[in-house]
Order: structure tokens, then sequence, then C-alpha cells
């Protein structure tokens, strides 16, 4: 269910973008499906988004330069919210949750791009969290 948990991250930050306000993970994360009668792990993968959410929104200042530092081409405004929420996601939990594998954090940002935005934000997504990660030694 992690990839679950990560998923209403992702959600939660990427409705932030449009309101500016933190959305309650209890109930986003039983909208998608994640119980205490479904999820053996539901307390750690509540935490799990909550910690995420949070560290996101602490930090999100620096996440937003990270991001915009590689958008050579790109006016940062015209970025999908889609897209950004994913890179956001992703660099935050790489650059300070720090518990999960840099790789599998890549590969669940390319598969949540898959699923939500274009056909080509994968390939976006995956080159923005590249760049970061050889340029700054693992961000």
């Amino acid at each position: 269910m992690r990839s679950l948990a990560r998923e209403t991250a992702f959600k939660i930050i990427y409705m932030s973008l449009f309101t500016g306000n933190e959305i309650s993970c209890e109930e986003l994360m039983q909208e998608d499906g994640i119980t205490e009668e479904q999820d053996k792990d539901y307390e750690q993968d509540k935490q799990f988004v909550t910690a995420l959410v949070s560290m996101y929104a602490e930090n999100k200042e620096t996440i937003n330069s990270l991001i915009n530092s590689k958008l050579v081409g790109y006016v940062p405004e015209r970025v999908y919210r889609i897209d950004r929420a994913i890179l956001a996601l992703a660099l935050t939990e790489i650059k300070f949750y720090k518990q999960t594998p840099q790789k599998v954090v890549i590969n669940e940002a390319i598969e949540m791009a898959k699923k939500y935005s274009t056909e080509k934000s994968y390939s976006f997504v995956n080159g923005i969290l590249k760049a970061l990660l050889e340029e700054n030694n693992g961000i």
C-alpha cells in the first residue's frame, strides 16, 4: 500500500498548489481505498503521507528552487501542476524523508506521471530528477 500512500501525498500536494491549503490526509486516504480494514500498515502509511506532506510544506521554497533550476526552456508557471506536484513529492522524499531508495522514488514518480499526466510527462519528470541527482550528487 506504500504506492497508494505515496499517491495520496501527491494528491494533497497537487491540491495545495491550487488552494494553498493542506487537505485532510485521512479523508483522502479513505477516498483512495486506504482504510484500517484493508491496509494492515494503515498507521505507518498514514504517518508516511503526513510526513511527506509536512516536509513539503516546510521546504516548499527549496523544492521549488530545485525544480526551477532545471527548467531549461520552460517558464516555471507553464509547467503542468501535475508534473510539478510529482516532482515536488519525489524531491521531498529524496531530500528530506531519505528513507526510500532514490531509484524507487524516481520509478514511482515516473509511474505517477504516466498515470496522471500527459504521454510526454514521464520523460520530463525523469529528466528533471536525473539532472538534479547528477548535479547535486544525490541531492
